[in-house]
């Protein structure tokens, strides 16, 4: 079976295939063997069919995730991918989902167009487009629900006004004032204690505290973020995000772009621009890229359970 995930709104996507795995691992299989996860950036062809094929004596069904195929500067890889899926797409004994972010189909070579557009054709095939306004007022009073709570339009206004749309963020907003109030209702003073503005600041202080080489300072403040029940998938998506962001600014800085340059050039917001110049000016290009590449490790390892992000991102901040 082939499944294909895709598209620009990445909570959902994340949130059906965290749904995928844990259904397959409580029915299907629950050895660790029975799931592997490849990252499709730097893959070659050759290990993803010995990942197929590479059979287990404790799991009757395997599930394989692919992700991020369509980024693999390999474009070789796209033919030989489309030759071989036929071989594998009716096995009742294999799961493989292909995952991937947004895709600009137009930037896709002749191979890259035929795969996607084979993957697309796949009868469980799925893209996560970002939500209608009405959609979007609907995800935030179910999300409510999850903690046995309402939440008012006023509330609900607040947070899509504040949000830019961002799941992420409305997500761990709503859950942090459900889990802080005894009442049955989320209202606007509630929800104004816990609005994403407030986890945007701590990511800022975070990442400031880092690159000043604030060590104790850094590894406070994440222990609050921890005791305050922070969801891992939330830390590693803002903190991915604001390393990625700092590259972007010391990359633009170098080509001698000023602060309203850099944010016109990258669309990026003024304010975020303005925080991240002298976070970008601390470390080297180098320095940037290996925080961004470690913590897309750790991402992986904790949806394969292989790792303890706590643990990681103390070391990680410790070492810098």
């Amino acid at each position: 079976m082939l499944i294909f995930l895709y598209g620009e709104n990445t909570f959902r996507l994340h949130r059906f295939l965290q749904e995928t795995k844990n259904r397959f691992t409580k029915e299907v299989a629950s050895a660790s063997s029975s799931l592997d996860i490849l990252d499709g950036q730097t893959i070659v062809t050759s290990a993803i069919i010995e990942k197929i094929n590479t059979g287990s004596l404790f799991a009757r069904k395997r599930l394989l995730i692919i992700d991020n195929l369509f980024r693999n500067k390999k474009t070789t890889i796209f033919k030989e991918i489309l030759d071989y899926l036929p071989k594998i797409e009716n096995r009742d004994d294999l799961v493989v989902i292909f995952k991937e972010g947004r895709i600009v189909e137009k930037s896709l070579n002749a191979d890259g167009k035929k795969l996607f557009n084979f993957l697309k054709k796949q009868k469980f095939s799925q893209e996560f487009k970002n939500l209608s306004p009405a959609s979007l007022n609907n995800f935030i009073k179910k999300e409510a629900e999850l903690y046995n709570k309402k939440i008012n339009q006023a509330a609900c206004d607040a947070l899509i006004r504040q949000s830019d749309d961002d799941l992420w963020l409305i997500s761990q907003s709503i859950k942090k004032a459900a889990l802080a109030t005894d009442k049955e209702l989320i209202d606007l003073e509630t929800i104004s204690f816990y609005i994403v503005d407030h986890f945007k600041e701590d990511i800022f202080a975070l990442t400031d505290a880092i690159s000043n080489k604030n060590h104790a300072l850094a590894l406070k403040i994440l222990e609050e973020q921890f005791a305050a029940e922070i969801s891992d998938e939330f830390l590693i998506v803002m903190l991915a995000r604001q390393f990625k962001i700092l590259i972007r600014i010391k990359s633009a800085l170098a080509k001698g772009l000023a602060a309203e340059e850099i944010a016109q050039t990258l669309k990026i917001h003024p304010f975020v621009v303005k925080k991240g110049i002298p976070q970008a000016n601390n470390f080297s290009i180098n320095q940037l890229k290996y925080c961004f590449n470690k913590i897309i490790e750790f991402d992986k390892k904790n949806k394969t359970g292989e790792g303890e992000l706590k643990s990681e991102l103390l070391l990680l901040i410790s070492n810098i």
